[in-house]
């Protein structure tokens, strides 16, 4: 959690209550599968969603900007997770992350 709150100094609860609803903070790929509705160019409607790490960061979507920085090793390593949860952050705050909505009701 302390890497996690180094990383977001102006929000940390709310980085460690995303990745912690996204992942139980650890380091997996997410178990939900693609549907007619949501299925990216390249899979199909039943793939295992291509979301990984504690920030479950949806990789077809970020696939560019992970490259562009350096981060491809996000799946396995927590440092760069964390970095490219930031990234991600930096472009659109919190709201690229589904469970964001929960946590601001919650408040």
């Amino acid at each position: 959690m302390a890497l996690i709150m180094s990383h977001f100094p102006e929000d940390p609860h709310t980085a460690v209550a995303v990745a912690r609803r996204e992942s139980g903070l650890r380091m997996v790929q997410s178990n939900h599968v693609y549907t007619a509705r949501n299925v990216p160019t390249g899979f199909q409607v039943g793939d295992t969603e291509q979301s990984f790490c504690m920030f479950q960061i949806h990789e077809p979507v970020h696939k560019a900007t992970i490259k562009a920085h350096g981060l491809e090793d996000y799946r396995t390593n927590v440092e760069s997770c964390v970095k490219m949860a930031r990234v991600v952050y930096n472009q659109s705050g919190f709201y690229p992350w589904s469970v964001y909505k929960d946590i601001l009701a919650m408040r």
